[in-house]
């Protein structure tokens, strides 16, 4: 019974910590609600897997976190101390870095694919979707212009080129999130809250890849390449092009949406599609290695059962049913 319900302690406090960031009036208040987040997800990643990879992990976001809450409370109390002085922009660039090191954007992004290499993929899941909540509302109500549109493209451009060489598909997922962030936060520079939509797709995205490959036991490219059921390799790449922004699948409407915003500024519209062309790139690389490098005699083994095939078949519908509203947006 204990073993049933600590998870679910976690995941309440998990929960409770964001919704006291979002909902708090005050800086301390975010900062506190930061900490009980933080706080409850670590002994969620220590306890998942009893390896050297998951105490690394934790360690490792532990301490980027807490540098990055000590910032904001650093820059909370430079608020104060310049409030009505010419310098006062100082506190708010502080605040927008901390929040884009919470969030592994480039280039504080060094932490984010190795911690996300030793989490499984239901920690995963929870790190590139509900982690990000706090951090991005906070930052859409409390940043620097120029330091946040300096962040988005770096994001953009670096979160690209990083994925080219991986194979680890943890890492290709990290990267891409680096990526989408670099998104929504230009969107979010142009005062737009449309922002919140491509969040939310992208964590659709997010959590069917990650409950895809944690239902047939992926962790590397090689393992794709072993697979001999076609079927679940056209799936998985499906959701993958759709995580790449490839039209007319459920990845393409936020990035539709986003270049009708971003369209009056065209030097970071032209940055962002190019940054979405590469990470395309490597996505349909994938494929086109994983179905032409497919070699019979080293097949990987894995348990076929007709409720994972169900299940993937089920979340691959949700990418592919984007169809008409993009369709839809184009007519």
């Amino acid at each position: 019974m204990s073993s049933f319900l600590s998870p679910l302690i976690y995941i309440y406090f998990l929960m409770f910590g964001t919704f006291i960031s979002i909902s708090s009036s005050s800086i301390f208040g975010i900062w506190l609600g930061l900490e009980i987040n933080l706080m409850s997800f670590i002994p969620m990643i220590i306890n998942s897997d009893q390896n050297k990879k998951s105490s690394e992990a934790a360690v490792k976001y532990f301490l980027i976190q807490a540098m990055a809450s000590a910032i904001i409370l650093f820059s909370s109390l430079m608020f104060i101390m310049y409030s009505s002085n010419m310098i006062s922009f100082i506190p708010n660039l502080m605040m927008t870095m901390a929040l884009g090191m919470k969030l592994g954007m480039a280039p504080l992004h060094f932490w984010f694919p190795e911690t996300m290499e030793g989490l499984n993929w239901i920690n995963s899941m929870i790190l590139l979707t509900w982690q990000k909540i706090s951090p991005l509302i906070i930052m859409s109500l409390l940043f620097n212009s120029t330091t946040l549109i300096f962040l988005a493209l770096s994001s953009a451009l670096i979160g690209a080129i990083s994925g080219l060489n991986q194979t680890s598909l943890r890492k290709i997922l990290s990267y891409s999130s680096i990526s989408h962030l670099g998104w929504m936060n230009s969107i979010m520079y142009m005062n737009n809250e449309m922002w919140l939509i491509y969040f939310l797709i992208y964590s659709i995205m997010s959590i069917i890849l990650c409950l895809s490959f944690f239902t047939l036991s992926l962790n590397y490219f090689s393992q794709l390449i072993y697979m001999n059921n076609m079927k679940k390799k056209i799936m998985i790449f499906i959701n993958l092009l759709s995580m790449g922004g490839m039209p007319p699948l459920l990845g393409f409407l936020p990035k539709w949406t986003s270049i009708l915003i971003l369209n009056k500024n065209f030097p970071i519209l032209m940055m962002l599609i190019i940054s979405s062309l590469i990470t395309l790139y490597f996505y349909t690389r994938l494929c086109f290695s994983t179905f032409t490098l497919y070699n019979p005699e080293l097949l990987w083994n894995y348990k076929e059962m007709s409720k994972k095939s169900t299940l993937l078949s089920i979340m691959t519908l949700i990418s592919i049913l984007s169809l008409s509203p993009t369709l839809y947006l184009i007519l």
